[in-house]
């Protein structure tokens, strides 16, 4: 993560929780990373030195007004107004890492090789949050190259209970 990233992010984290709105302000940092992603020109745009600041931020505050917290525009404009748009991803990360350890929140990153049924999900959910203390946060993914079974990686650890690495202890068993 990068330094701007990571001062940013706090900063953002520390506004939203003095103004309690920490919920709010998460989900709208979601939000605006998922409309970044779906549209990169607007990144270009915003960073376009080109382009006059008073029209960047003018088309910011037109897009996000009313639809996030205001601290959250705010921040966009900061990011835009200093040139750090492109540092967004890391600085929504660090919210996010912040944010989950505020409220003990463990994410476990899932690979299985077919997706996971609802009731799988929250099986395995209830499992990890029994282990681990925390409420757990599932990011599914799959991999038909694992055959059959799942891995999961959670808080630096990766557990593997896939199939492909059955058969590999069983070769090195063998050997």
């Amino acid at each position: 993560m990068s330094a701007i990233g990571s001062e940013y992010g706090n900063a953002i984290f520390l506004l939203a929780k003095e103004e309690g709105i920490l919920d709010e302000a998460a989900a709208a940092l979601i939000e605006v990373k998922r409309l970044f992603s779906e549209n990169p020109l607007y990144c270009d745009f915003l960073e376009t030195p080109s382009i006059p600041i008073s029209e960047r931020l003018g088309a910011v505050r037109a897009s996000l007004d009313g639809n996030v917290p205001d601290c959250v525009t705010d921040f966009i404009c900061i990011l835009t107004e200093r040139g750090y748009i492109r540092a967004y991803d890391d600085c929504e990360k660090e919210f996010e890492d912040r944010y989950n350890e505020e409220f003990g929140i463990a994410v476990a990153e899932v690979t299985s090789a077919k997706a996971l049924s609802v009731a799988e999900r929250q099986e395995l959910r209830d499992r990890l949050q029994e282990q681990t203390c925390k409420r757990i946060k599932l990011v599914c993914s799959v991999d038909p190259t694992l055959v059959g079974g799942l891995t999961v990686k959670i808080e630096g650890r990766l557990f593997d209970g896939s199939l492909r690495a059955r058969i590999n202890d069983l070769i090195g068993a063998m050997s």
